[in-house]
């Protein structure tokens, strides 16, 4: 059975992501914590001009201090803001994996400590409830988002456990299962119901995984059978609010069970609909308790979910949510560019999600979407200084609208320093800061090794240790050095942007066989060097013809980067540029230290289109074009510059 290396065990030594992995631990995690503890020096933002919500401060350490009798005052902030402090625990967790740090170890125990003050005796933790409306816990799973803290507290305590072996971390999470079982079940007299947001079912897994507690497995199962069971429950639930006389404090969106993703129990589901964090930690959860109980029903549910997602709902830049109405999945193929939502939690939990799918049955299609959100969907959420974030990831701005049409309000060109919704900094530092998981995976007992992102890293696992070196996402080849105890098939992912794709081993030229995306090397044992060479050309992409805001349109990827123009780049108005798919393809490619790093950017030959025209209308005009260089750059670096319209599309000649 196919297991994750442990972090430990995996490192990365590659200039690309080690400037993340160093960024994150430098400058985002101890900024976060700055941010969470009421800095004063931090300008928070609505993430949408249209909503107004608290964004004075962050308050969210201040509200456990209160919770927990060491504070006085009251809550402040988002209902769910509890969980801004679990995922920025789960980033230090990963960060201590990777590079030890006693100071902030120190720090991160003293949250620790926080926590399992503000804990109840029976378990119960969640400040706003705790705090602010004692009288509604469990009342409003509608939106309350209890279950969800719970479930990120979960993960940060399993990750923590694992990084410290702090013991105070399963203490919590034990209390918070046993809590939780007390509440919910089927049995008589428990709620037969799931939170509005799923994300408790991966916290219970995470945690059933270290500890083997039965308990949390059961769980995890009943709150993905018990999710649509009821298609009326939120709805009702609601309803017993009002009649009591208590708030109701009802979500204004258009349909409430299929944007909380309870239309139906998940193992009846064939695509992806409502709010999109949503629906992809469902679908992760779905996939990581197939792990477990071998659901055939749940994993054909998760296989439509995939294919819904992948083909037909997803940008070109791993983004998924194409409407700002419930930050939503809508229909098929709808995947407008300027506004459209494309939140980073939702790249990072399509990440989440093709990672347990691949955990299920090892095929390179999945690795080639998290290759895809790693590279731009989720990259692209944070500034190159790791103290600026995206709640939206555009893959079109244009100043002028974005100023004056409110539709666009969601839509930001500078990154702010904070929201007043943050869910998404925190989740950018827990994702990018456990990169290495994805590189390698092992099955030990039928002696296989995968290799599935190229990255200047090492492994080790029960027999084996691999050696990665690479310029890779730079230079063209890649060197394995293997080491293993006995004879094991080594599987290389063979990327679908890659060309002549070439196979050595110790210095012999090598024929392999394919199986599902990856290149079989078989009877690898001793000390064995592979190297790998490939061509990474410039292609022009396009769309399916469903997708009308991509029609006449074009863009570009080299390697895993999709790319995008920069106004600061170029002369004329992007919207004036035109280009045909020959000039991209025959683009050249220079790769430049600048203040943005080590950036590869592409020069195409391109025309711009001038209407002589003086009225909004012209009929029969004039159009003269000239010749221009067109200048892009990958999209994660894009908005690291100051304010400048930006685009993915190109429009064709």
């Amino acid at each position: 059975m196919l297991h994750q290396i442990p972090l430990e065990n995996a490192k990365i030594t590659d200039s690309f992501w080690s400037f993340y992995i160093k960024n994150i631990k430098e400058n985002t995690i101890p900024y976060q914590y700055s941010v969470l503890n009421n800095s004063p020096s931090v300008t928070i933002e609505n993430e949408n001009k249209k909503d107004f919500f608290e964004n004075q401060k962050s308050n969210a350490l201040e509200n456990f201090r209160v919770a927990a009798g060491m504070s006085l005052g009251g809550h402040y902030g988002m209902i769910f803001q509890d969980s801004d402090v679990y995922k920025w625990l789960e980033a230090v967790a990963y960060s201590l994996h990777i590079n030890p740090d006693k100071e902030l170890q120190s720090l991160a125990d003293s949250v620790l400590e926080l926590i399992a003050a503000a804990q109840n005796e029976d378990g119960y933790i969640d400040t706003y409830f705790q705090v602010k409306e004692p009288r509604l816990k469990y009342r409003m799973l509608y939106s309350g988002h209890e279950l969800y803290c719970m479930g990120h507290l979960l993960e940060a305590l399993a990750a923590y456990w694992q990084a410290t072996h702090n013991k105070t971390a399963l203490v919590i999470a034990e209390k918070v299962i046993n809590h939780i079982d007390t509440v919910f079940g089927y049995e008589n007299g428990k709620i037969q119901g799931s939170d509005g947001h799923p994300e408790i079912e991966l916290g219970l897994l995470k945690i059933y995984e270290i500890t083997q507690n039965p308990t949390a497995l059961r769980l995890a199962e009943f709150f993905l059978d018990i999710r649509g069971k009821n298609t009326e429950f939120y709805a009702e639930e609601m309803a017993r609010n009002e009649k009591d006389g208590l708030p109701v404090k009802m979500i204004k969106v258009p349909e409430l069970k299929t944007y909380l993703v309870a239309h139906t129990q998940p193992k009846n589901m064939t695509e992806a609909v409502g709010h999109a964090v949503r629906m992809l930690y469902l679908a992760a959860a779905m996939a990581r308790v197939v792990h477990h109980n071998n659901d055939s029903d749940m994993y054909s549910a998760c296989k439509a979910i995939w294919d819904n997602v992948t083909n037909k709902k997803m940008y070109i830049t791993g983004g998924v949510g194409s409407t700002t109405d419930g930050e939503a999945f809508t229909g098929n193929y709808d995947l407008p560019n300027d506004i459209m939502y494309c939140e980073t939690c939702a790249s990072i939990a399509l990440a989440f999600f093709a990672y347990d799918m691949f955990m299920l049955d090892p095929k390179a299609e999945y690795m080639d979407v998290i290759e895809r959100v790693l590279y731009n969907g989720i990259l692209s959420g944070a500034s190159l200084d790791g103290i600026h974030f995206f709640y939206v990831n555009p893959l079109e701005v244009n100043g002028r609208i974005n100023d004056e049409n409110p539709d666009h309000g969601h839509v930001k060109r500078i990154r702010p320093q904070w929201y007043s919704c943050a869910c998404c900094p925190p989740n950018f530092a827990r994702a990018i800061g456990s990169v290495q998981r994805y590189i390698y995976t092992a099955d030990s007992k039928n002696k296989e090794v995968y290799i599935n992102l190229f990255a200047d890293s090492s492994m080790a696992d029960d027999g084996i240790k691999i050696v990665q070196s690479t310029d890779f996402p730079y230079g063209n080849t890649v060197k394995l050095t293997v080491n293993s105890d006995s004879a094991y098939t080594v599987k290389i992912r063979v990327p679908y942007w890659s060309r002549n794709f070439s196979v050595n081993v110790n210095r012999n030229h090598c024929e392999y066989n394919t199986e599902n995306g990856y290149a079989l090397l078989q009877n690898v044992q001793g000390n064995t060097v592979i190297e790998i060479a490939f061509d990474t050309p410039v292609m022009a992409v396009k769309a399916n013809s469903a997708v009308i805001a991509d029609a006449n349109r074009v863009t570009v990827q080299r390697g895993p980067f999709v790319y995008c123009a920069e106004q600061i780049d170029n002369a004329v108005h992007l919207a004036q540029y035109r280009v045909a798919a020959e000039d991209i393809q025959n683009a050249s490619v220079s790769v430049e230290n600048c203040p943005l790093g080590r950036i590869p950017f592409i020069d195409i030959n391109a025309v711009t289109e001038h209407i002589n025209c003086n009225g909004l209308y012209c009929y029969n005009p004039e159009i003269s074009c000239e010749n221009h260089k067109l200048r892009m750059l990958p999209y994660y670096a894009w908005a690291n510059r100051g304010d400048s319209d930006m685009m993915v599309w190109l429009h064709q000649k």
